[in-house]
């Protein structure tokens, strides 16, 4: 069995490709029921403390999973391990 995913953060600036990736990262948690918090962090000191080189950018519980581009929700599920 897994470790349940405690926090997603959904790194950038606010652009609306960051928007974007923060709203199919919401709808793919609400929609499998998961219970976890989804943030948007915009802080770059954050971002340069986890090498975040390039917005949008998704960690799950810490770890950088994707960098650089918009999800679509089935790579979202397949980051998330549920799909």
């Amino acid at each position: 069995m897994s470790t349940a995913i405690i926090k997603i953060e959904v790194f950038g600036p606010g652009c609306a490709r960051c928007q974007e990736t923060y709203r199919v990262v919401r709808h793919v948690v609400e929609l499998a029921g998961l219970s976890c918090e989804v943030v948007k962090v915009d802080d770059l000191k954050r971002m340069m403390a986890l090498g975040i080189m390039a917005t949008p950018a998704i960690a799950v519980d810490g770890a950088v999973v994707l960098s650089g581009r918009v999800p679509k929700a089935e790579d979202v599920r397949q980051l998330l391990g549920i799909g």
